[in-house]
């Protein structure tokens, strides 16, 4: 055992005079490089910051998370096999207490399938434009019924804004208004503190309307005396504070092709939806739209378009195969039928009590395949595949050398007719009558409910003639087949 003597020679320490000092570190750490500086070629007159507008033009593809494991996951979707609530299965369940569950063919079926397509998680943040360059479409109603439907089964997180150069109705047509009607200036003037880092998450909600629905408006303002239009600098600082504090965005947009803002709204939609009454003054104006959205380079959006074809009291029947078949050419793949709604007509304001049982459920058809065109949208957008502002290259036909009249002889010389040759005849062949196939028609193809195929019923009539035998499927008016179901696109595989 040591001494304690051993130790007198460590001097005292009296903690009274020791002085507290910083613990510096051994090593200096190495200085962090700073970021390199956005271009200053972008305009931000108001105060929204270069990154902030060019994170809306190139928007970063989130990083790959965790691979999930299907192992546990079930079979068929829980929604899908509750008991009906719809049809007479419906009524025995209410009744007696029963659990008897739908149809997989029926509409209660599609319709729980298209409300569980608008609830999946979207990779990333979209935009969806409601475009037709013809007044009187129905692009407001459009915008607040798809608005309406996507914030019911998907809860907040969506704003519809008017991007119109002077200001639409869509704050008109809204089913709620504000105390105070604050409007897309009122968004502008205080851009600079909504795009700041200390800005709180719900400051945004001041600038809105929010609807029964949950989803929200920025309206339009249509007081004349302001001197000053929404631009294409304006639509950019909008998108940039929208989509910071919000996940999906739907445009309303004014029926100029050449303002700023119709320009802004179109290079920077992920899914455009075309509303297109049946009538074809409205038909040659979206044709024309899609044409020069096609000559531009953005074939990618004229193709995961979504056509909404609406047959409007004393249209023509006849004309929607003509439609179907022209806008096929452009490359649109996407039709969708939708009713009349008396209450878009009446130019009130639109509320889901107000519209029938029927539209609230083609409406849901629109929001879910609107939902799935958003999905694969954004995973080809992050994977780059959707290149913005810059048109596909096209092989340019060789050109025809130009004939002139002066180049043709008046009086040609006259040239010796050849011998004809000998022909054998053939033999005689007995005449076998032609089978020709059924064409496929895409006015008959269009959805009515969002379910998966369904096998055709029994029985094609067959028509006999003295030459020709057609074999063809009667058109089924009530119900029609639907494609296959855009939702099974898993954007994480």
């Amino acid at each position: 055992m040591a001494d304690i003597a051993d130790y007198n020679h460590e001097p005292t320490i009296d903690p009274r005079r020791l002085r507290l000092r910083p613990n510096r570190p051994a090593v200096e750490p190495e200085p962090v490089p700073a970021p390199e500086p956005v271009a200053e070629d972008i305009a931000d007159p108001y105060g929204v910051g270069m990154d902030a507008l060019a994170s809306v033009d190139e928007p970063v593809a989130p990083a790959p998370g965790p691979v999930h494991s299907a192992l546990f996951d079930e079979a068929a979707s829980p929604t899908l096999s509750q008991p009906a609530q719809w049809g007479w299965r419906g009524r025995i369940n209410a009744a007696l207490g029963t659990k008897l569950a739908p149809k997989p063919e029926s509409a209660e079926t599609g319709h729980r399938a298209a409300v569980e397509a608008i609830q999946r998680t979207l990779p990333g943040s979209g935009t969806v434009a409601v475009v037709n360059t013809k007044g009187g479409a129905g692009k407001t109603p459009t915008a607040i019924a798809l608005s309406a439907m996507l914030g019911k089964h998907r809860g907040r997180g969506v704003v519809t804004v008017d991007m119109s150069e002077a200001g639409g109705t869509l704050g008109i047509r809204a089913a709620r208004t504000a105390p105070v009607e604050r409007t897309v200036w009122d968004v502008l003037d205080n851009a600079s503190r909504l795009m700041s880092a200390d800005v709180e998450a719900g400051e945004l909600a001041a600038y809105l309307r929010l609807q029964p629905t949950h989803d929200e408006i920025l309206a339009g303002d249509t007081d004349s005396s302001y001197d000053n239009v929404i631009g294409e600098n304006e639509c950019a600082a909008l998108g940039a504070v929208l989509r910071r504090h919000r996940d999906l965005l739907i445009v309303d947009t004014a029926t100029t092709p050449q303002a700023g803002a119709w320009q802004w709204a179109v290079h920077h939609a992920d899914v455009l939806v075309v509303p297109l009454p049946m009538r074809r003054d409205m038909a040659q104006h979206a044709y024309a739209m899609l044409d020069g959205l096609r000559k531009r380079g953005l074939e990618y959006l004229v193709c995961s378009a979504v056509v909404l074809l609406c047959a409007t009291p004393g249209s023509d029947p006849n004309l929607e195969t003509a439609i179907v078949d022209e806008f096929d050419a452009l490359g649109v793949q996407t039709y969708v039928r939708v009713p009349f709604e008396p209450v878009f007509a009446t130019g009130e304001r639109i509320t889901l009590e107000a519209l029938s049982q029927s539209s609230i459920i083609a409406w849901t058809n629109v929001a879910a395949m609107v939902t799935d065109a958003l999905a694969e949208a954004i995973v080809e957008r992050q994977a780059g595949y959707r290149q913005r502002w810059a048109p596909a290259p096209e092989s340019a036909p060789e050109p025809a050398v130009p004939t002139f009249a002066a180049d043709v002889p008046s009086f040609p010389s006259p040239q010796p007719a050849p011998a004809p040759e000998p022909v054998a005849e053939p033999p005689a062949v007995p005449a076998v009558p032609a089978v020709r196939a059924a064409e496929s028609d895409p006015a008959r193809d269009l959805p009515l409910d969002y379910r998966p195929p369904v096998e055709a019923e029994a029985g094609l009539e067959v028509e006999q003639d003295a030459s020709t035998v057609e074999v063809h499927q009667p058109p089924a008016r009530t119900r029609r087949p639907q494609p296959p179901k855009p939702s099974s696109f898993d954007p994480y595989a």
